[in-house]
């Protein structure tokens, strides 16, 4: 097992730095589900004791990230579509409704944020750097609540979000999409400017509802990563 290194990652309490580096290496896929973890081998990479691995497991079981099978071991979760579907469900309600109140409330200063965010989306998806979209991605997802002043409702949803942010990941790894969910971006922003909710309230949905399709197609390509 070789984990992928973050030279930005501050190391700060070693407990937290193993906990997110095996956070980060899962999410992105560096560690593939159904993986086994194996404490001594993670020990010798990165150079800690077991404590901290212990204790970043127990962190990661709780974020749903790992199964802890006693006597058996600890094993990277598989994604699971069930959670998938719940978040879907409550993103599409919530982002109809906050598209809707950002026409009627959106200031100048919002659409340029968003606006930036897309010139930011095209140039990371010319260097197919995959990590830094789905960022970006969640940014504009962001903003859109920040910006009619819900931004605790996007953070609830986040919490329940970890196995859709990684069919998310896998997604536009394998480049499923990226060129239409830039454009469903734009056409959100163009329609907050005209104050079209009805517009807003479409392409929202169209948007969410590519989660479903691309979850269809990602099972069949990579059937060893989901549950």
């Amino acid at each position: 097992m070789e984990l992928r290194k973050y030279e930005n990652l501050d190391i700060g309490y070693m407990k937290d730095y193993v906990y997110n580096i095996l956070k980060k290496n899962i999410m992105e896929l560096s560690l593939k589900p159904g993986v086994c973890l194996k404490k001594e081998a993670i020990s010798a990479e990165l150079e800690v004791s077991i404590t901290p691995i212990r204790e970043a497991f127990a962190r990661l079981a709780d974020d749903e990230l790992v199964d802890i099978f006693p006597q058996r071991g600890t094993y990277v979760s598989y994604i699971n579509l069930e959670k998938i579907e719940q978040a879907k469900f409550m993103r599409e309600h919530l982002e109809r409704a906050v598209v809707k109140l950002a026409c009627q409330e959106f200031n100048e200063s919002y659409l340029i944020k968003l606006q930036t965010n897309i010139k930011m989306q095209e140039i990371y998806a010319e260097e197919e750097d995959y990590m830094k979209l789905f960022e970006l991605d969640n940014k504009f997802h962001r903003l859109l609540f920040e910006g009619c002043n819900k931004g605790d409702i996007w953070s609830s949803i986040q919490q329940v979000s970890t196995h859709l942010s990684r069919l998310r990941i896998l997604s536009l790894a394998a480049n499923f999409n990226r060129p239409d969910v830039i454009a469903d971006h734009q056409t959100i922003v163009d329609a907050i400017k005209g104050n079209n909710e009805q517009l807003a309230e479409k392409i929202i949905g169209k948007h969410i509802s590519r989660i479903k399709i691309d979850g269809d197609k990602l099972k069949n390509e990579y059937p060893g990563y989901f549950k």
